[in-house]
């Protein structure tokens, strides 16, 4: 195993995000179809967000910009992560992945990432009312303390501690990680523009297909995140951190 840096390789937490959903598409666009994308399709239409007119199907706003939607949004989104979490360190590992152990795992502890979930999204958001930059910095210094949860075994505060020391130092990098995947979202979401123009189903399906692309990415991605921090600030290997799951 080469030497610890303490800094967060980028390239290898892309190559863990997109080669364990290649590997596993199933578990992964499943997890994220069923927590993630039918829920958000569902959250979408209920506030509004999916109209309809003269000009056909268009989408407006994201609804975890507003109050309901931002908190019901961190819970599922904790959810698929806690889910993911397992897969991403039993495939890391070699091991075998099942889709009903990985949540059933993540249900085990649903209470306290309910409250991780809650405390997260009061956090992030009075920090992003405070001229943003506080909302950021706190999503960036606890963007790894669902996987300490499900990896660790701590409590939820413990979990928040424990997330901001690994990502000391990485925040930044952890940063232009995320650009990345925005651009590849802008892009995706350009596409999905253009779609809509063509044809109201079409956008239904296709928006559909973006809500569990992007909640897979962003399960593994965190996951992988988790990973790496582990492995490059103390040096652990990924089948030590799995052995919680044995």
């Amino acid at each position: 195993m080469a030497e610890p840096t303490g800094k967060i390789d980028i390239s290898r937490v892309l190559n863990n995000t997109f080669g364990v959903i290649a590997r596993h598409p199933l578990i992964y666009l499943g997890l994220s179809f069923l927590i993630v994308g039918i829920p958000n399709a569902l959250l979408q239409t209920a506030q509004g967000n999916f109209t309809t007119g003269a000009d056909g199907f268009n989408v407006s706003a994201s609804y975890s910009s507003q109050g309901f939607g931002f908190i019901a949004l961190m819970l599922l989104s904790i959810m698929l992560q806690a889910t993911l979490i397992v897969a991403t360190l039993n495939d890391l590992r070699g091991k075998p992945l099942s889709l009903v152990d990985c949540v059933a795992r993540a249900f085990r502890k649903l209470l306290p990432l309910i409250g991780l979930g809650i405390v997260m999204a009061v956090g992030i958001g009075l920090g992003l009312m405070l001229l943003i930059v506080p909302g950021v910095i706190l999503y960036l210094m606890w963007i790894v303390a669902t996987p300490v949860m499900m990896a660790e075994d701590r409590g939820i505060i413990d979990s928040l501690k424990r997330s901001s020391e690994l990502t000391s130092g990485s925040k930044g990098m952890i940063f232009v990680l995320l650009l990345i995947f925005l651009v590849l979202a802008i892009i995706f979401g350009m596409f999905v523009a253009f779609i809509g123009s063509l044809s109201t189903l079409f956008l239904a399906i296709v928006t559909l297909a973006s809500n569990t692309i992007t909640g897979a990415l962003q399960g593994a991605g965190v996951a992988s995140i988790y990973v790496n921090l582990r492995s490059e600030k103390e040096g652990s290997d990924t089948g030590a951190i799995a052995d919680i799951f044995a």
